[in-house]
């Protein structure tokens, strides 16, 4: 093995997987870090700010999104908003149950309304619904942010509260960095103390990013008389609303219209779901509408023309119309051009390569095997070992040693276990990838990936990949990912974060063809080996070993099947 082989440990920073442990008190602190940034709430000093905002990216100067938002708040229940943009301006009074506006316009776009709310409510949700969702949340802690995303639930009434949500908070500060949910969301940065809060004088919302940023925030002043009067005359007789609902809901209203029109593809899936959020005006008409996500993006521009040509019955409540937004989606069924050649799809071909190439997936008895790699360090070529007992699908150990570090993930019945020690953890989750380079089904998304045949070194192979290609089809450094199978479904190579890992000198073990030599190459040359030095029947017994009581890990935001 060459003595100037080098890995770059800078690379190894891979999001292979991350800790998705909870703070001991993760609901408490996410409560004092809305409570912090929030203005519109109980025991906030009165106050009167002006905001003015526009495109966040030049490429969106031409939306004409820019203006002014202006708040003049005395409590909760007792303020007063003006909201101005060329196409549209309210004035807005609450006092009490009673309401005012006058509307300069006859659709309040609802990308307005998101951002004026955001500068004053960053979650619009009461404090005991956001702990119940905090409490049943996914959190991953990633660079330097505590990120908190729930699903819908259903044990309340309003579909504000039950949709699914997600927030962000920096953990060097306990402030928001981002929130979102149906009818909600911002960004935000520059925070300033206010009496005590600290508030956000930059907020970016929308998926047409627009970023408002506080011109002005002081003590609330002297204010007209009638200034806070919502039974003042002159007001709208029809105020304008806005309702946050679920697909159910607004399917309730959809008219009968022409169907999808769906076009041949390349690559698959050819059958699966798109969605959107839309907006409604009063009268049912879409407004606004967030570009498409779809199983298969190829289907995307089809998707958008059919949900833009959508009708809907007008919205009511208490008999009065009202604008309308939530999400919409449709199923999609297409097929490949004529005279394409049939591939299978993405997940097949790494299900038949994991079963064909890896132990674990493929293996008919319980085995132990036991492995050493090299790498090049700072002080020459140095040595780990890596060791792998596996009883059954759920019932596992993987092992790994390098220097004073020490890395075990394994497996007990429906419990995962992680435990790691020591400054170079990181590098060995990076040995257990390596081994096992094929991502999981339930990660991945099928539209994703493309299909074509290539070859390795004169083997024929299906080269199942994703991201951009150069101009000879080659894969692009660092950007793309790519897994060769040869025409048994046998793993030749794979290509991922300027990784290219070459399996080779097969042997067959219970019909499984594990590779005993690994080379890891990063721009071309030689970093990493690992080289298996035995296969064993394992004891059963071992068993015993694969609970790590105090180590118990929930498997979230990896692509690895162990």
């Amino acid at each position: 093995m060459p003595r100037t082989m080098r890995l770059m440990l800078a690379v190894l920073g891979l999001a292979l997987m991350s800790a998705s442990l909870q703070a001991k008190d993760l609901a408490g602190q996410v409560k004092k870090a809305v409570e912090k940034s929030t203005l519109d709430q109980p025991g906030t000093k009165p106050f009167h700010l002006k905001a003015a905002f526009a495109p966040s990216q030049e490429r969106d100067a031409g939306t004409n999104r820019v203006g002014e938002i202006e708040f003049w708040w005395k409590s909760p229940t007792q303020w007063r908003r003006e909201v101005r943009s060329p196409e549209f301006h309210q004035t807005l009074i609450v006092d009490g149950n009673r309401q005012w506006q006058k509307n300069d316009g006859n659709y309040f776009p609802d990308w307005l309304r998101e951002l004026a709310t955001a500068i004053v409510r960053p979650v619009p949700l009461s404090a005991d619904v956001l702990a119940k969702r905090v409490k049943s949340a996914e959190v991953l802690h990633l660079m330097g942010q505590t990120n908190i995303n729930w699903d819908p639930v259903t044990e309340f009434g309003g579909e504000q509260e039950n949709g699914k949500g997600y927030l962000s908070m920096m953990d060097s500060t306990g402030l928001l960095f981002y929130t979102g949910g149906p009818g909600f969301g911002g960004l935000y940065h520059d925070f300033k103390d206010f009496h005590g809060r600290k508030i956000a004088k930059t907020v970016a919302a929308g998926y047409i990013e627009v970023t408002a940023k506080i011109t002005l925030l002081e003590d609330l002043g002297a204010t007209p008389g009638g200034f806070f009067n919502a039974t003042a005359s002159g007001g709208d007789a029809r105020p304008i609303d806005t309702v946050v609902l679920s697909e159910k809901e607004l399917r309730k209203n959809l008219l009968p219209g022409k169907a999808f029109v769906w076009p041949a593809l390349n690559d698959g899936p050819f059958e699966g779901v798109v969605w959107t959020e839309v907006v409604l005006d009063r009268t049912g008409k879409i407004r606004e509408m967030f570009p498409p996500v779809a199983d298969n993006p190829g289907v995307k521009d089809a998707a958008a023309e059919g949900f833009r040509a959508m009708q809907f019955q007008p919205f009511l409540r208490d008999g009065i119309p009202v604008q309308a937004t939530g999400r919409i989606s449709v199923l999609f069924r297409t097929v490949r051009p004529a005279g394409m050649e049939p591939f299978d799809s993405a997940k097949a071909y790494f299900e038949r390569g994991r079963k064909a190439s890896f132990l674990a997936a493929g293996a008919s008895a319980p085995y132990h095997l036991h492995a050493e790699f090299e790498m090049g360090t700072k002080d020459g070529v140095q040595t780990g070992r890596y060791e792998d007992t596996w009883i059954n699908s759920t019932e596992w150990r993987r092992e790994a040693w390098f220097g004073s570090s020490h890395l075990v993930k394994s497996q007990s019945g429906d419990k995962h276990y992680v435990l790691a020690e020591g400054a170079e953890s990181n590098l060995l989750r990076l040995v257990m990838h390596l081994l096992e380079p094929i991502p999981a089904e339930d990660t991945m998304t099928e539209s994703d990936w493309r299909i074509r045949r290539d070859s390795v070194g004169g083997v024929k192979t299906i080269l199942v990949f994703r991201g951009p290609v150069g101009p000879n089809g080659e894969l692009e450094p660092g950007k793309s990912q790519g897994y060769w199978f040869d025409e048994d479904g046998h793993l030749v190579k794979s290509y991922k974060a300027g990784f290219e890992i070459r399996p080779s000198d097969e042997e067959d073990y219970g019909g499984v063809q594990v590779a005993k030599r690994i080379d890891v190459l990063k721009d071309g040359k030689l970093g990493m080996r690992i080289t298996i030095e035995q296969i064993a029947p394992s004891d059963p017994a071992a068993a015993k070993n694969f609970r790590l009581k105090g180590h118990e890990w929930q498997r979230d935001f990896t692509d690895e099947v162990r």
